[in-house]
């Protein structure tokens, strides 16, 4: 039973990793880092373990 409830959360992050390559392929020609748009498209509120105050500090040198 705990394992099932488990699969919301796992068909989420399917999902969020489906989109980050559809856009990146779709829109950037795949020129952005997947992990970085991961981060970019992910809402604080999602309760992510992401500190975007650090990927502001990166700069856009780091994003190719």
């Amino acid at each position: 039973m705990k394992t099932a409830m488990l699969l919301p959360s796992i068909m989420k992050r399917v999902d969020d990793l489906l989109l980050v390559k559809d856009m990146n392929a779709r829109f950037f020609d795949h020129v952005i880092r997947e992990d970085l748009l991961h981060n970019a498209i992910c809402t604080p509120a999602a309760g992510l373990e992401y500190d975007y105050e650090r990927l502001e500090l990166l700069g856009i040198s780091n994003l190719l």
